[in-house]
C-alpha cells in the first residue's frame, strides 16, 4: 500500500479533494500501481505552527500587501 503524505497550512476541502485526486493520478501514471492501492494523508498545521525565516506564517500573512 503506497502512502503519499503532505504537510501544509490549512486548506479548504475543495483544495484537499483536488490534491488527493491529482497526487494519486500522478503517482499512478509514474508508478503504474493501481489507484485503489494508494493512501493519501494531508496533515495541516495552523499558521502559528509554521515558521519561515524566523517568522510564523501568521506573521508573514498578516504583513502581506493586500
Amino acid at each position: 500500500m503506497p502512502v503519499i503524505r503532505i504537510a501544509t497550512h490549512p486548506l479548504s476541502q475543495d483544495v484537499k479533494t483536488r490534491l488527493i485526486k491529482e497526487l494519486t493520478d500522478t503517482a499512478v501514471d509514474i508508478t503504474k500501481v493501481p489507484a485503489d492501492k494508494f493512501v493519501v494523508f494531508i496533515e495541516e498545521f495552523d499558521n502559528g505552527s509554521i515558521g519561515l525565516a524566523g517568522k510564523t506564517r501568521a506573521e508573514i500573512v498578516a504583513g502581506a500587501p493586500v
